[in-house]
């Protein structure tokens, strides 16, 4: 399975992403941990989260479980690893801005989270997520015309 194919995967699941994202979202923030279960099946660890314009003041929170979603992801592990066993990554990290544009990062450490491990890399950086980005970015949102959407 080549780069290409990889890259059209990702461009998926940042498409799907986007469709299932709350109103007036600015950023999506996606971490995906797989992990191979005791049948052998990969299971995947997921937070899925949304940065919105509430019009007065950010909001940050979960996006509701997508199946379709968790099956893109799911189907972009073992393409990964189809030239190569060991460049599976076992960690995604997605981050997506309403302009159209995403980083994404791939890990190949043991995934902490799904082991039980709650550290900052694991879940600190999106229990803080939204104090960092009204840091950055203001505490409200910038005007937007009445009606319209970011």
């Amino acid at each position: 399975m080549g780069k290409a194919e990889q890259q059209e995967q990702v461009e998926r699941i940042v498409h799907r992403f986007a469709d299932v994202a709350p109103r007036n979202w600015v950023r999506l923030v996606g971490n995906w941990e797989a992990y191979t279960d005791q049948s052998g099946e990969l299971t995947l660890n997921y937070l899925t989260l949304a940065v919105v314009d509430g019009g007065d003041r950010w909001l940050f929170g979960q996006v509701g479980y997508d199946e379709p979603l968790y099956d893109l992801v799911a189907q972009l592990q073992p393409m990964a690893a189809a030239d190569d066993p060991d460049h599976a990554w076992t960690v995604l990290d997605l981050e997506v801005d309403q302009d159209g544009t995403f980083r994404v990062e791939f890990g190949y450490d043991p995934p902490k989270r799904a082991r039980g491990v709650l550290d900052e890399e694991s879940m600190g950086r999106f229990e803080t997520y939204l104090d960092r980005w009204v840091g950055e970015h203001g505490p409200r949102p910038p005007a937007r015309p009445s009606g319209g959407r970011p």
